[in-house]
């Protein structure tokens, strides 16, 4: 496997996992107030991560050309 499909992988979890805490009325962990309302914080910092994610495998790319 390539040094840049990991971070790859890595932000297209992190982006279903921001789609998944838009989604209201499923039970959604790792949240204190009501677990049925749509999350849109926690929906910014996975999107935000996978962001990171993405610029990670940028770098990756470029170490393995050279």
């Amino acid at each position: 496997m390539q040094k840049a499909a990991i971070p790859i992988i890595v932000a297209a979890v992190l982006l279903l996992l921001a789609v998944y805490y838009l989604i209201p009325g499923i039970s959604h962990p790792l949240v204190s107030a009501n677990p049925m309302n749509a999350h849109y914080k926690h929906a910014v910092l996975f999107v935000g991560l996978a962001v990171l994610s993405l610029i990670w495998a940028r770098f990756a790319a470029n170490s393995a050309r050279g």
